[in-house]
C-alpha cells in the first residue's frame, strides 16, 4: 500500500520533499550547535577556574548537543563556590532549565548575603518554584534540578557543602573516600515534598584532598558485557581508585572509560563530573 502511494506521487515532488526535510534538518541542527555555543559561553571558561588557583578538570558531555547538565563556578571575598547542576530534560528543554539556574546562582549568590550556602538552595528553590506558577494548574509539570553546592575558603580550610539530590565524593591523601550526602529532594517539582529547606553540611579537610561533584549521567549510562547501567558503586570505586592521578591524566581516562562502557550502546543521559584539589 505504501509503495502504491509513493508510485503515484511524480518525481519532482519527492524530491522537492527531500530536499525541504533536508533543509529543515540542517537548520536544526546548525541552531542546536550554536545554541550550544551559547550555553557553554555561560558557563565558566579556563580563565575563570585560573583566578580560583585550585587545579581542577571538567568532563562535560552532553547527550543532545545541548542539555541540561551545567557546571557553575564563583568567588565572594575569601570563598570560592562550585556547582554541578543537572535539570529535568535533554536538549533545547534541559539547556534552558540550565540556563535559568546558572542565572539564579549568579544572582543569590553575588547579590544576597548567607552564612551557609543551605540558604542559598532554599532561596533558589523559591525562585524556581515561582517562576513555574503559571503552571501550577497542569498536574504533569513538574521540572525541578538536582544541584551540588561546594563553597571552600582556601585561608580557614574551612569547606561548606549543600546537596538537592544530590551528593558529593572526598578523597583525602591516602585514597580514602567520603561520601557528603545532600537532600534527597531537588529544587523544584513543587508536587513531591512542600516546606523544604537545604541544610548545609561542614566538611573539616586538608591538604592534597580532591572533591568530585558529579551528575547522574555517568553512573547512569548502561554498558559493560551485560548492558546494564554502571551504578554508583563502581562509579565511586572508578573516581577513588584514579583520584591520584593528575587532573589532566585523570580526565582523560574518565572520557576513555566512560566511552568503554558505553561501547556501541546510546549514551542515556547527559553527563558532568567536576574534580578540585583543595
Amino acid at each position: 500500500m505504501a509503495n502504491t502511494i509513493l508510485e503515484e506521487i511524480p518525481y519532482h515532488e519527492l524530491k522537492g520533499a527531500y530536499h525541504k526535510l533536508e533543509k529543515t534538518n540542517k537548520d536544526l541542527i546548525d541552531g542546536l550547535y550554536y545554541a550550544a555555543f551559547v550555553q557553554q559561553g555561560l558557563m565558566p571558561q579556563e580563565r575563570h577556574f585560573r583566578k580560583l588557583m585550585q587545579p581542577y578538570f571538567v568532563y562535560y558531555n552532553p547527550l543532545q548537543i545541548i542539555g541540561g547538565d551545567f557546571f557553575w563556578i564563583g568567588k565572594k571575598e575569601d570563598w570560592c563556590f562550585y556547582a554541578v547542576g543537572d535539570c529535568t530534560g535533554h536538549g533545547v528543554s534541559g539547556a534552558m532549565l540550565s540556563s535559568l539556574a546558572i542565572g539564579f546562582l549568579n544572582y543569590v549568590v553575588y547579590s544576597k548575603n548567607f552564612e551557609k550556602i543551605g540558604d542559598i538552595l532554599t532561596e533558589i528553590d523559591k525562585k524556581w518554584i515561582e517562576t513555574f506558577n503559571h503552571h501550577q494548574d497542569i498536574d504533569v509539570n513538574n521540572d525541578w534540578m538536582e544541584i551540588s553546592l561546594v563553597a571552600y575558603n582556601s585561608k580557614t580550610m574551612q569547606l561548606q557543602f549543600t546537596g538537592a539530590g544530590s551528593n558529593i565524593l572526598i578523597i583525602d591523601a591516602d585514597n580514602n573516600m567520603r561520601r557528603i550526602k545532600g537532600e534527597h529532594y531537588p529544587i523544584g517539582g513543587w508536587q513531591i515534598e512542600t516546606n523544604r529547606r537545604f541544610n548545609t553540611r561542614f566538611v573539616n579537610v586538608l591538604d592534597n584532598e580532591k572533591v568530585f561533584l558529579y551528575s547522574d549521567g555517568f553512573k547512569d549510562q548502561f554498558g559493560g558485557e551485560r548492558n546494564k547501567r554502571m551504578g554508583s558503586f563502581k562509579f565511586n570505586q572508578l573516581i577513588s581508585s584514579t583520584a591520584y592521578m593528575s587532573c589532566s591524566e585523570q580526565k582523560e581516562y574518565m572520557e576513555n572509560k566512560f566511552n568503554i562502557w558505553k561501547s556501541n550502546a546510546e549514551q542515556t543521559d547527559d553527563v558532568c563530573l567536576l574534580r578540585i584539589d583543595l
